[in-house]
């Protein structure tokens, strides 16, 4: 996949976090979503893209005490205390669409992408075998 980037940090705190968070935001600005204008002749072309992010923190911690000794007499207790986070995400970038600005005014031609109709059809294919196959026994009931 075009544009792909993979985040994943180690989380200690909430300033961690946001800074994480910061950066997976950015891919969502304009200068990523519009293409610099490339010129030929009287033409001008841009691409425009989708831009998706997707993210995720976890933040826990916890404590208590257990006797430091296995003795039972000693009645000395050991405290702990831990905590910790992760977080991350990945941004996803691909091309939608050209755009052509020239003489004759602006023109707008999308971007097919093979693979994701692919995807679509044998799915859909997929869903509808699997529901007429439930419909099936259902009526034979």
């Amino acid at each position: 996949m075009e544009g792909i980037e993979l985040i994943s940090k180690t989380i200690p705190n909430q300033e961690g976090a946001n800074e994480l968070m910061e950066r997976l935001i950015s891919v969502a600005n304009p200068s990523s979503v519009f293409g610099d204008p490339v010129e030929a002749g009287e033409f001008k072309v841009i691409t425009a893209s989708e831009a998706r992010v997707g993210m995720g923190f976890g933040f826990g911690g916890g404590g208590g005490s257990e006797p430091q000794s296995e003795n039972p007499e000693e009645t000395s207790l050991g405290m702990g205390v831990g905590g910790g986070g992760g977080g991350g995400g990945v941004a996803l970038g691909r091309p939608v669409a050209a755009i052509e600005i020239g003489p004759q005014g602006v023109r707008v031609e999308p971007i097919v992408d093979p693979t994701k109709i692919a995807i679509a059809f044998f799915t859909t294919m997929v869903s509808m075998i699997a529901m007429l196959g439930r419909m099936r026994r259902a009526s034979r009931r």
